[in-house]
């Protein structure tokens, strides 16, 4: 079994690849036009959630909207037509939660980890294969 940073028992199960792409992260919140969007980078992300380096701090249990901007997503999206799609513009979206918080920079800069709740599930099949492609051999 292996260890989390703090020495407790690993929770997460799926497999998480160290790649950067940019991500929109918004407070969840109504009327949704008052919601405060931050540009951020991904650390690390998997099919159950990612990790961001993050400029502001979120509190553990808020629930954010996240959008993940992934070029070619849809060549891995069980359905025929999002195949034939433009690169541009493509990212996975969902309500998550904060499930952990670590101050890197106290007031500038913060590790955020996300767990996705709520979410296309033909988006998600798309994010998971592709992610399932990108691992090397001994992640899997």
């Amino acid at each position: 079994m292996t260890q989390d940073k703090n020495g407790g028992a690993e929770r997460r199960t799926e497999i998480r690849i160290p790649k950067s792409y940019r991500v929109e992260i918004c407070e969840f919140k109504y009327p949704t036009n008052r919601q405060k969007c931050y540009e951020v980078q991904t650390a690390d992300v998997s099919a159950g959630g990612l990790k961001v380096d993050a400029p502001v701090r979120f509190d553990k249990g808020a629930k954010v909207l996240v959008k993940i901007f992934i070029p070619s997503l849809n060549k891995y999206h069980p359905s025929f037509f999002k195949v034939f799609e433009s690169d541009v513009g493509q990212y996975f979206q969902a309500i998550s939660e904060v499930v952990w918080v670590e101050d890197r920079i106290p007031l500038l800069s913060y590790l955020l980890g996300l767990r996705f709740n709520d979410y296309d599930q033909d988006d998600w099949t798309a994010l998971r294969n592709l992610i399932s492609k990108s691992a090397g051999p001994e992640q899997i």
